[in-house]
């Protein structure tokens, strides 16, 4: 399958054991890439005319990496394997220059749920866990604001320092769209929703039960978020701490663009680092 993207001419070959991607250029050119390990990310994406095997062998691995990050198969004993990577820096750099492209597209293209009719969940979480060392309470742990739009899956996430209404509700504000339906838990810092014309509010007492068996309100939808969130961190492993941002980006672009990520992961690196 060829699916040209402006200049750039991507052939996809699939094996039964891999599906591992060979990328072409125009012509005899091939990508090449300067990756700055001691910045963790990559510093620009250019394109040269082909010079020699080495070059040629350092583009396609790095389209490799790409296709194996858009695929969610970047284990590092695999791509140690599958790509005879020796070096664990080169693949926990790459994965922080995608997540910094997701970051990168939200930063330019500001992304707001909800409209007229259409059901809201919000709730916050908490992520990372306490560390007891010496008889002492090591705090590791940073809350997530986050809201779904039951309608269309569309969903966001912030980190809060305080879950107060002073902190709350400009978010809402800024991330949810007027005339949006907002359910929640019974957390007292949404009680004044209830006052904002711009939104219809309703809560569940989840005290009491997970569903209102009155009104059917329930916030299902964002827990079942944050516990794919949850599954997916533990399933990368240990992260910095600093990059927690970053890897909640990394989880509503593939929310976005989860049918096709290796084309807009592509799309968007192009925009971003445009070949000059």
């Amino acid at each position: 399958m060829q699916n040209s993207l402006g200049g750039l001419i991507t052939t996809y070959d699939c094996n039964s054991w891999c599906k591992r991607v060979e990328i072409e250029m125009r012509g005899n050119a091939v990508i090449a890439a300067q990756l700055c390990v001691t910045a963790t990310f990559l510093s620009q994406l250019r394109a040269v005319a082909s010079q020699s095997d080495r070059n040629s062998k350092h583009g396609q691995t790095l389209f490799e990496l790409l296709y194996y990050w858009a695929r969610e198969d970047d284990f590092m004993k695999k791509l140690e394997h599958e790509l005879e990577i020796r070096s664990d820096h080169t693949v926990i750099d790459w994965r922080n220059f995608c997540r910094d492209v997701c970051a990168t597209y939200y930063i330019n293209n500001p992304q707001q749920v909800g409209g007229v009719g259409h059901i809201v969940q919000i709730d916050e979480s908490c992520f990372g866990k306490r560390k007891y060392n010496r008889g002492r309470v090591m705090e590791y742990q940073r809350w997530v604001f986050g809201g779904i739009d039951t309608t269309t899956n569309k969903c966001f996430m912030v980190l809060v320092e305080q879950r107060d209404r002073a902190t709350l509700i400009p978010i809402i504000e800024q991330f949810i769209l007027p005339g949006s339906i907002i359910h929640s838990d019974g957390w007292k810092a949404y009680n004044s929703l209830r006052n904002y014309s711009n939104y219809t509010y309703a809560s569940v007492n989840h005290s009491k039960f997970f569903i209102d068996p009155v009104t059917g309100v329930h916030t299902q939808s964002i827990e079942n978020t944050w516990m794919r969130v949850k599954r997916k961190q533990k399933k990368q492993g240990r992260m910095c701490r600093s990059l927690l941002p970053t890897y909640r980006e990394e989880f509503v672009w593939r929310e976005d663009f989860g049918d096709k990520p290796l084309k807009n992961i592509i799309l968007q690196i192009r925009s971003i680092y445009p070949v000059q």
